[in-house]
Order: structure tokens, then C-alpha cells, then sequence
């Protein structure tokens, strides 16, 4: 702001002083003198010249402030969490918009070393292949060689690279090419040029050029630690999930008669929190609960868990304490928190007579609620050695029945609006 006052106060003199001229030329153009005369076409001549100094003083102020305006997205661009493509983008983009070229390409060091070509653009944003992107490679070694920048406002008559033919034969202009440093450590290069254009690029805007690029390389370098992060994270990601799948698959073998109730039931609850809005976020947890609701069973004896007879109620209270181990299994893994409403609270029922704490009503988590409602479904509609599966309509409506009682009636409705292809897909899950 401050320096668009400035620029403003500079022209604004200029104007007053172009006024005070016309003002002394009209005076003396009264007096008649031949003399005066003389005098008035040397005034005019002065008052041409300052006109095309205002003229020339706005388009470089104009320049400048655009040359500042990109220069200050290119440290925008720094202070995000873009990811690398995103960068290499707007830094690309700026440099177009603030040397006025017609194209330009930037290339990095690799992990072996190598430097190659990550973006190609021209000055209306469009991606270039490298087939119709012809350059001068010997420009850009001699960038790489000493890591300084190169910049001619006419290649085909400029002595140092009269020996180029490849400047002739892609009948390059106005070339730029910096390098990237980060620490001092060459990274990359960044070149634009024009084919139509001479002295798009002058000599005293090499600090200007100096200045992006620095930025230019911070921001890259930050993108490329932040894509290193993210890539690090997937596969950590990745791992957490596979032992997870690990866990629930040791639960399926020990138990043959719920085994691929778990993959079932996970992708259902998914599928059904989806239609209840639950966000993206949220579901990552829910899914992974799922995956887990019945791992407290471990801690169960197979004497117990495995016993093909009824249950005694000592045995029954036991088994009913599944839920806790669960808990107490799953608490100091701490990315596992968020996901530990399911395998705690699954057997909670809406009127509060579940356990293992007799939650009731929306004190129940959601996600819990959620999945409830989806693994009696499955208890149901499968197979087991105490019984046959019921038909999906009878389930369906002992659902009805039960909302309000066991389940939450919301969740209830919920679910029932699932079309029977969505049910049906789920059951063939194995």
C-alpha cells in the first residue's frame, strides 16, 4: 500500500509540473515576443518529453508491482502445504506472468542425481510435451555446471552462444535460465524464453530473478518434504490397516462359525454410516472399529467362547466382558482411540438394557449404534450351528420391532432404506 502511494505521489508531481508548464506557455504565448516564441517551442518539446516520462515512469511502476505481486504468491506458496505438483505449477505460472515469456520449463535433481524436466508450460498455462518444447540443453549445462543464472536478450546475436546451433535452428530471443539452490546445493533449474520478442529480459532485473528463485527452491523443497510426509504416512497407513486384517483374520480361524462375519459386517457399516452423513474422516475410524468389535474375544477362553452347548451364567457374564478386554486392549494404542466406540459399546441397547455399561439412548455413540443395528442383521441372515438363516424380510422386520428398544430408531430407518442389491452384495462378502 504503501508503495502505491508512493508511485501515485510520483506521478502526481509529474502531472503538476506538466500543468505549471502549460500555464507559463499560455502566458507567454500572450507577449508576442519572437524571442518568447522560441522559448514556448523549446517548452513544448520539454513538455513532450515529460509526458512520455509519466507515461514510461506508469508502465514500469505497473511492471514493478507486478513483478512484486508474483513474487509474493511465490511466498504464499511457501508458507502452504501444497503438494509438489501444486508448486511446481504456480512457480512456473509466476515466473511466466513476471519475465512476460512465452514458455518456460523447470527441471529437478532425482534421487540418482539425474536432473529432468517435472513441468513444461506456456504463457497460457498449458502443459507442454517434450516433443514440441525444443531448448538449447547446452544453456542449461552450462546453468548446471556453474550455477549461475544465464540471461540474453538476443541468443542468435549474442557472442557467447554464437556457437550454438541449436539456438539458431529453434530460432530462440530472450532466454532466461536460473538455477535452484536450497542451502547452497544446486536442486534444480528453472527457463523461459521468447521466440517472437528481443530484450523481453533485461540485465538489471538479475536480482529480481535471484530473489524468485531462492523462493522458488524453498518452496519446492518444502512441497517435496511435505509429498516425502504424506507418501511416509500412506504406508504407515497401509501397515496399520494389514495388521489390523492380521488380528481379525487370527479371530476368524480361531471361531469357524462367524468367520467372514467381520468383512460383512465392516463393509455394511461403512456403506450404512455413509447414508447417515458421516464424514470422510470419521469413517476411516468407524471402519476400523468394525474391523475390530469382536477382538476383545481373545481374552476368552476357548473352553467358553468355543463351547457347543448352552452357557452356564458365570460363563455368560464372562463372555459379556469381551467389550471391556476390547477396551482395555485398545486404549494405549492411541491411533486406535477414535475407533474404540464399536468394539466397547456395540452390545449397549437404546433403552439401556445392554452392557457393559448400560448406556441408553444418544449417550450410545453413533458409530456403535450404527453397527449394532448391522451385525444382528448379519447374525441373522447367516447360518450358524444354533440356527438357520432367517429370510431377509423376517429380519427386517424384527428390526422394526426392536427399534426403540434395542436399536436406535433413526439408524433403523436408516438402514431399512438400503436397497436389497446393497443388502444382498454385503451377505456374498466372503
Amino acid at each position: 500500500m504503501t508503495q502505491i502511494r508512493t508511485e501515485e505521489s510520483i506521478l502526481n508531481e509529474i502531472d503538476s509540473i506538466q500543468r505549471k508548464m502549460m500555464q507559463v506557455m499560455v502566458r507567454l504565448t500572450s507577449v508576442g515576443n519572437p524571442q518568447v516564441s522560441s522559448i514556448n517551442l523549446e517548452l513544448t518539446q520539454l513538455a513532450r518529453n515529460l509526458a512520455r516520462l509519466q507515461e514510461d515512469t506508469r508502465v514500469r511502476f505497473a511492471t514493478q508491482r507486478e513483478r512484486m505481486e508474483a513474487l509474493a504468491g511465490v511466498g504464499s506458496v511457501i508458507n502452504s502445504s501444497l503438494g509438489l505438483k501444486k508448486v511446481l505449477d504456480e512457480v512456473m505460472d509466476s515466473l511466466i506472468v513476471l519475465m512476460k515469456a512465452e514458455r518456460g520449463f523447470l527441471m529437478l535433481k532425482d534421487e540418482k542425481g539425474d536432473f529432468r524436466v517435472q513441468i513444461a508450460r506456456d504463457a497460457n498455462n498449458q502443459d507442454l510435451t517434450e516433443d514440441v518444447f525444443s531448448i538449447s540443453k547446452s544453456i542449461v549445462r552450462q546453468v548446471l555446471e556453474r550455477g549461475e543464472t544465464v540471461l540474453t536478450t538476443n541468443a542468435r546475436t549474442d557472442p557467447r552462444f554464437e556457437q550454438q546451433a541449436s539456438v539458431a535452428a529453434y530460432q530462440l530471443l530472450s532466454i532466461l535460465c536460473a538455477p535452484l539452490k536450497v542451502k547452497d546445493e544446486l536442486i534444480g533449474v528453472i527457463y523461459v524464453d521468447n521466440r517472437a520478442q528481443t530484450g523481453i529480459f533485461s540485465s538489471d532485473e538479475l536480482e529480481l530473478i535471484s530473489m524468485f528463485a531462492n523462493q522458488a527452491a524453498v518452496a519446492i523443497d518444502n512441497a517435496r518434504l511435505f509429498d516425502g510426509l504424506q507418501a511416509s504416512n500412506e504406508e504407515l497407513q497401509e501397515a496399520y490397516h494389514a495388521t489390523l486384517e492380521g488380528w481379525v483374520r487370527a479371530l476368524d480361524l480361531r471361531d469357524k462359525e462367524t468367520e467372514g462375519h467381520t468383512k460383512r459386517v465392516t463393509a455394511l457399516t461403512e456403506k450404512l454410516a455413509r447414508k447417515m452423513g458421516v464424514d470422510e474422516n470419521a469413517l476411516v475410524h468407524i471402519q476400523r472399529g468394525a474391523l475390530l468389535h469382536d477382538i476383545g474375544k481373545m481374552a476368552i477362553p476357548d473352553g467358553i467362547l468355543l463351547k457347543p452347548a448352552a452357557l452356564s451364567p458365570e460363563e455368560r457374564t464372562l463372555i459379556e466382558m469381551h467389550p471391556v478386554y476390547a477396551y482395555e486392549m485398545l486404549t494405549p494404542i492411541r491411533f486406535l482411540s477414535p475407533a474404540l466406540d464399536i468394539p466397547y459399546c456395540h452390545h449397549e441397547k437404546w433403552d439401556g438394557t445392554g452392557y457393559p455399561r448400560g448406556l441408553s439412548g444418544d449417550t450410545i455413540p453413533l458409530a456403535a449404534r450404527i453397527f449394532a443395528v448391522v451385525d444382528v442383521w448379519d447374525a441373522l441372515v447367516s447360518d450358524r450351528p444354533y440356527h438357520k438363516a432367517m429370510k431377509p424380510e423376517d429380519v427386517k422386520r424384527k428390526l422394526r420391532e426392536d427399534s426403540g428398544r434395542h436399536f436406535d430408531p433413526q439408524v433403523v430407518d436408516a438402514f431399512l432404506e438400503l436397497d436389497d442389491q446393497t443388502l444382498r452384495s454385503v451377505v456374498t462378502i466372503s
